[in-house]
């Protein structure tokens, strides 16, 4: 209890020196600010300790001029704008401005750069990060909007000898103008070797500003990187996995390998292998043209039915490739060529680019560098006009993208949570991964990125990173205690890095009438509202399909096959709060023929009453669609009711009932004489009475094709 007190009245009696010396040392005019400082100072006493606010800088968002600069690429001037992205590590690097040298030496020993900010202040401090080689600064000016100027550092440069630091400037007092930009000059001639700054900050607060690298608070990787093994890695580089959303397939690039289409100068191929009954990974295969051909070629995301493939680049009939992505499907006989994906004003001034399809195959992000890019790679978003059609890229905003290059999309199958490297922040090595999380439908608001820590980012470029739905493991490929170049390794994730649960949902399409698969297509939408969430293709051969839905929702979904009439299905995902697989009921389509009878499965009433619910409408438009696109088709619509209640009162409900949806119909444009209406009751089960899931089987309403 001593203890306890003895701490308060010493961090009170520090509180209220420190409110006298700021009243000593300031002007009226500067007071309130300086008084502020103080109420958040005593604000932050809570308990028997005191919370230190982090001081926060504003960082130059532009150069106004500089003396010389090593290229206009690496270690130029704009290096130094926006966060610290070398410091805490810190060390020599490209993305740190350096100016010009001459045999390996910086040629002048007077130097300077001047940046401006955003946001004039009246400030506290000026912070420079000296990524690399610390201790040519010689002065340091700041100036205000009105010719305003003032030198409040004046120093002998001389060799620090450290690898980098943060150089804190205080100042006595907030400066009684507003700072609108600061110069540095050094010498660096005086201290032998680049003299890198990384960045320059200005401060209101007059704690230390500090670089740091943005972790996820209290991540922990408990488990140790597994490589992939023999199956999969070789002698050569293996790079750029791809791992299916249901964890059974990979794909991935080798380079240079004697078996690749081009041999020994074929530089990418891709590669696959698929895990056997006892979850081993087979031995992998070059997949073979047409995906592979003598250029790069690379897979940059896989559906969730396995059965499509986004291709970097568009490729052309006679072998040569040029800037873009494309898209194959299994067919029966292999993948199919791939199909150019057109995006509307789509320009990319950057040799390279990545691209991420997101599971519902409505959006298209990717890394490009356009007009708008806040430097380098930035991440984009296009979304779904139509078959092999996408809109304008857009920005995804400054709060992803940095003024370095950001790259390497992959959004977690809930569709919300982003993962994606960048070199624009401090991180452990040159490029570290982050995550975000999608705030809202725009795509421009998103969390701070934070860093997924050491332990899976390195030293080097850390990219590639992609997990399967079940958010179990992570997949990338590293040069770290590879076997070969570089090897594919799997990590086991921490809990605060997985993403949202989502359920794996598998089933099969076959013919109604001869069992055979059918190729179809999956169409999901969520309910109550009718709006598609994703589609799916079925496998050719096996007719099976898999679909990934985020949990805690309420789904309807059909197949859609070529001369069948469409099965509804739906399924409650609200009570699901971890990562799930399902397997549904075959799903059976019926040949659109005389005398077919199909089930409406998504209708839904009233209890004990013919009223239609909300959630019925996506169904009953549906059916509003195929009436349409079949005018000459004549219906008889059927209600039927389980065997609970009184064969009269069942007859007359599944009778309303069959008239309610008929009268929707009407009501939206399908003609009367082409509807019977007619109540079954209890008179036609499916299925026994005797369980609540047979009683719910035979309460349906069912149409027969009369007359096609």
């Amino acid at each position: 209890m001593k203890v306890i007190t003895l701490t308060l009245i010493f961090l009170l009696v520090s509180a209220s020196l420190f409110s006298q010396d700021v009243v000593n040392k300031t002007k009226a005019d500067s007071n309130k600010v300086l008084w502020n400082a103080v109420l958040a100072k005593e604000g932050d006493l809570i308990g028997d300790t005191a919370i230190k606010s982090e001081c926060k800088a504003q960082w130059a968002n532009e150069v106004v001029k500089f003396s010389s600069q090593f290229s206009k690429t690496d270690k130029s001037a704009q290096e130094v704008l926006g966060t610290p992205n070398v410091l805490p590590i810190g060390g020599e690097s490209n993305m740190a401005w350096s100016v010009k040298s001459k045999n390996g030496k910086e040629v002048s020993g007077t130097a300077f750069i001047r940046v401006s900010y955003k946001n004039p202040a009246r400030i506290s401090q000026v912070a420079i990060a000296q990524s690399y080689n610390p201790g040519a600064i010689t002065k340091v000016t700041i100036f205000g909007p009105d010719k305003e100027e003032l030198k409040i550092y004046e120093g002998t440069p001389k060799a620090e000898g450290t690898k980098g630091k943060m150089m804190n400037i205080f100042l006595d007092k907030p400066t009684e103008f507003y700072v609108t930009q600061v110069e540095i000059q050094l010498d660096p001639v005086a201290v032998p070797g680049e003299n890198q700054i990384d960045a320059i900050g200005i401060a209101e607060c007059s704690d230390s500003v500090i670089a740091k690298i943005n972790v996820i608070p209290n991540i922990k990787w408990d488990s140790e990187p597994i490589n992939l093994g023999d199956n999969i890695n070789s002698i050569y580089a293996e790079d750029a996995p791809m791992i299916s959303p249901d964890g059974k397939y990979i794909y991935f690039v080798r380079k240079f390998h004697p078996e690749n289409i081009g041999g020994y100068n074929d530089e990418t191929d891709i590669w696959y292998s698929a895990v056997d009954k006892n979850n081993n990974w087979r031995p992998a295969k070059n997949i073979g043209e047409p995906l592979n051909n003598k250029k790069n070629n690379f897979v940059q995301s896989i559906t969730p039915d396995g059965n499509a493939l986004l291709l970097a680049n568009v490729y052309l009939k006679n072998g040569q490739m040029t800037a873009g992505v494309s898209f194959t499907y299994r067919t029966r006989t292999g993948w199919a060529f791939p199909e150019k994906q057109t995006i509307d004003g789509f320009i990319n001034y950057n040799k390279y680019a990545n691209y991420y399809l997101t599971n519902d195959g409505k959006a298209l992000i990717m890394a490009i560098e356009m007009k708008d890019t806040y430097g380098g790679l930035d991440l984009y978003v296009s979304f779904k006009k139509g078959e092999n059609r996408w809109s304008k890229p857009q920005n995804l905003g400054p709060t992803i993208n940095t003024r370095q290059n950001d790259y390497s999309p992959f959004l977690a199958a809930d569709g919300v949570t982003l993962f994606y490297s960048t070199s624009g922040f401090a991180g452990y090595g040159q490029a570290d991964i982050y995550s975000t999380t999608r705030e809202d439908d725009t795509w421009k608001k998103w969390t701070e990125p934070q860093n997924l820590g050491e332990g899976i980012n390195t030293p080097g470029a850390d990219s590639k990173y992609n997990i399967p739905a079940s958010g179990e493991y992570a997949y990338y490929a590293s040069t770290h205690k590879s076997k070969g170049k570089s090897d594919i390794f799997k990590i086991k994730l921490p809990q605060k890095v997985k993403p949202n649960p989502v359920v794996l949902i598998t089933g099969v399409v076959r013919n109604d009438k001869t069992n055979q698969p059918v190729d179809a297509r999956i169409i999901v939408e969520e309910l109550p509202g009718g709006e598609e969430v994703a589609i799916a293709r079925t496998d050719p051969k096996t007719g099976r399909f898999k679909i990934i839905l985020p949990a805690g929702k309420k789904y309807g979904f059909r197949a859609v096959g070529l001369g069948f009439f469409e099965v509804n299905k739906n399924i409650d995902l609200t009570d699901i709060d971890e990562y799930t697989e399902i397997e549904e009921d075959a799903m059976r389509l019926a040949p659109i023929e005389v005398g077919q009878v199909v089930r409406l499965n998504n209708i839904f009433f009233e209890t004990a009453k013919a009223t239609l619910k909300p959630e019925s409408f996506p169904e009953l438009d549906r059916t509003i669609d195929f009436l349409n696109n079949n005018p000459t088709m004549e219906v008889e619509i059927a209600g039927h009711t389980d065997s609970d209640g009184s064969e009269v009162l069942n007859q007359k409900l599944s009778q309303a009932r069959a008239q309610s949806v008929a009268n929707y119909l009407i009501e939206h444009g399908i003609k009367s004489e082409r509807l019977i209406v007619h109540g079954y009751g209890e008179s036609r089960p499916i299925a026994f009475n005797t369980t609540p899931e047979g009683k719910a089987q035979n309460r349906r309403v069912e149409f027969k094709v009369l007359k096609k």
